[in-house]
Parts: C-alpha cells; structure tokens; sequence
C-alpha cells in the first residue's frame, strides 16, 4: 500500500523544482531577490539573537537560516533528493516522509513569497531596503493566508522533527546512509538530513525552542499587516546588516 506521506512529499519536490526553474529565467529579479533574502537573514539573527547566544539552540538555528531558508543553494540539494526519492518512499516511515513534505512545502511558500516581494521591489526601483521599506513591500505583496501557513509549518515541522529525533532507528538509518550517498555524489542531500536530525538532537527544550519561534514569528506577522513601524520589535538599535547596501 502506498504511504500517504508519498504523495504530498512528491507534490511539493515538484513545487520547488518548478520555482527552481523559474529563476533561470532572464527576467526573473534576481538581484531584488537576493538583497531580500539577505535581509531577511539578517532580520532572523536580530530577531533570535538571544537563542544563537545558546550553544545548544545554534545549530537549530543555523539549520533554518542555511538549509531551510538557505537562498537558492538549495536547487542542488533538490536534484538530488528527486533522485533518490523512490528509495526513500520505500524506506521511510510515512512520518518522516510527512516531515520532509512539510519541510519542502514551508521551503516553497518562502522562496515564492520573496519571489513575488522582489519582483515588487524590481517593478517599483526599490534598491535599498529598511524596515519602513520592508514593512511596505511585505503588505502590497503578501498573501494572509499564505503567511500564516508558514509560520504554522515552522510550528508543526519542528514538533515533528523533535519527535523522529527520538527514533534511534532513524537517527541508525541515515548515519547507515552516510558512505552510499556520498559515494553516489549526494552529500548535499546527506548533510541535510544529519543536520536537521542532529540540530533538534542537541536541544535542551525543543517545545520551548520551537514554541519560541512560533510566538515571535506569529506576533510580527501581526504587526506587519498592522502597519506597525517596528513589527520586529528591533526599537532601532539593531538593523539588518543589509539595509546598509
């Protein structure tokens, strides 16, 4: 019988892998887009300062920044796990098929969000962001819907994730992996997986963590739609490092 997990693991692969080919494209606003992705990241730092501050919450953190919400690195990584996707249906429990889903769905909404903001900045000479510049794009571009999904996905993938940590089997499995995927030239999609396993491993409370994310991400959101000239709740003394550029 066919996992459920399957399906909708397969729909959103296609999903990014659609998106991916989207950016080849020579009108695609790919300088808008990077500086935005760039913001972004460095908005997430200030926003989570106080957790990276935290040996063991700086490799959850890290694993979000560089891998879930990693720029366009992630089109090879992708290849890859089309690749090696049937092995991985058959092996996988469908609960862990359900999480790499949820991780590919949140990774599509975001990268087709900032897509659609930096194709704004793009039509409209937006060259230098600030927070009040921020604040105006993500209103004229953002779907509500859309927006809360994905912070309900960060919610739902990090419980998940926190609950195949504590598989030994699974944890047994992907380290098994380790040489034939490296050998077969997907370490990319192997350095992946270890990291978001290993990442949620080493926290000291991951309901905490992940509810943390969760309550902050969801009250900025707020703000933002608000028109709140401080959604971030920065008060100024921290700006991301690329509304200097």
């Amino acid at each position: 019988m066919r996992k459920p997990g399957a399906k909708r693991f397969e729909e959103m692969l296609a999903r990014n892998h659609e998106f991916a080919g989207r950016t080849l494209a020579p009108d695609f606003p790919l300088a808008a887009f990077n500086q935005l992705q760039c913001w972004q990241q460095e908005r997430l730092r200030c926003s989570f300062a106080d957790l990276y501050d935290r040996a063991d919450y700086r490799p959850a953190i890290d694993f979000f920044l560089s891998e879930v919400y990693g720029g366009l690195d992630f089109r090879e990584r992708d290849e890859d796990m089309g690749q090696v996707m049937p092995v991985m249906i058959r092996f996988l429990p469908d609960r862990a098929l359900v999480t790499l889903a949820e991780a590919f769905e949140l990774q599509a909404i975001s990268l087709e969000s900032d897509a659609g903001m930096a194709q704004h900045m793009h039509d409209h000479g937006i060259e230098r962001l600030d927070m009040e510049a921020y604040g105006r794009v993500y209103r004229e571009c953002s779907d509500r819907d859309g927006r809360e999904r994905q912070i309900l996905l960060i919610h739902k993938m990090g419980y998940d994730l926190d609950k195949l940590v504590q598989k030994s089997w699974i944890n047994y499995l992907v380290r098994l992996l380790r040489g034939p995927a490296i050998a077969a030239g997907f370490g990319r999609l192997q350095a992946f997986l270890e990291t978001g396993l290993e990442s949620f491993r080493a926290l000291d409370d991951a309901t905490w963590f992940v509810d943390t994310i969760y309550e902050r991400e969801w009250a900025a959101m707020e703000r933002l739609f608000r028109g709140d000239p401080d959604p971030f709740l920065l008060q100024g003394k921290v700006q991301p490092k690329c509304s200097e550029r």
